[in-house]
């Protein structure tokens, strides 16, 4: 086996340290202030679990689901948000088992965070907005509209769902009568 041993180099950090701190940033001050606000132990837990339900429901030939559900729970044990992740290993190519695995296993993790977060109101744009709220008004008479808070409600049951089914029904909301929206708020309380 051949081997090569190169020698190390040290660099000094003391020039590059001054000439930062003699021209620091006006806003810098602010900035660390704001960081600090966030670091530190949160006290969050997140649980796993096998997710039988999945794993039926996107059964396959010649595959193996795996299929996780990801809690996360504050300090006092309340559940903040619930995530799922799921993959497939193919019979024929079954050698990335353990690769699949974990995919299930952090898709789940990184689902529940994204819904704890609520990062799908972070990332809305203003054009989706003003869709969601004109389209209604034009569709469907005034009597049958379904009432702010109602929509709100839905949106909130919606955010807990899987994202594709999320993407679907927030797209169908807007031309959703009142009593629609009211029978899709029951179904998914059930």
């Amino acid at each position: 086996m051949n081997t090569t041993t190169y020698p190390r180099r040290t660099y000094s950090s003391s020039h590059t340290q001054e000439s930062h701190s003699n021209h620091s940033h006006p806003a810098q001050e602010a900035v660390e202030s704001v960081i600090s606000q966030f670091e530190g132990d949160y006290g969050l837990k997140a649980t796993f679990t096998r997710d039988a339900a999945s794993m039926a429901l996107f059964k396959r030939q010649n595959s193996v689901v795996v299929a996780y559900t990801c809690r996360l729970f504050d300090s006092q044990g309340r559940c903040l948000s619930e995530g799922r992740g799921l993959s497939f290993v193919s019979y024929q190519t079954g050698r990335y088992v353990q690769k699949a695995i974990l995919y299930a296993r952090n898709a789940s993790l990184i689902d529940c965070v994204a819904r704890a977060s609520r990062l799908s109101t972070v990332f809305a744009t203003d054009d989706d907005e003003s869709t969601v709220e004109s389209s209604p008004k034009g569709s469907i008479p005034a009597e049958q509209q379904p009432s702010e808070k109602q929509v709100k409600y839905l949106k909130n049951l919606i955010e807990t769902l899987p994202s594709d089914e999320q993407n679907e029904l927030l797209i169908q909301l807007p031309q959703m009568s009142k009593f629609e929206v009211s029978q899709l708020i029951n179904n998914l309380k059930e």
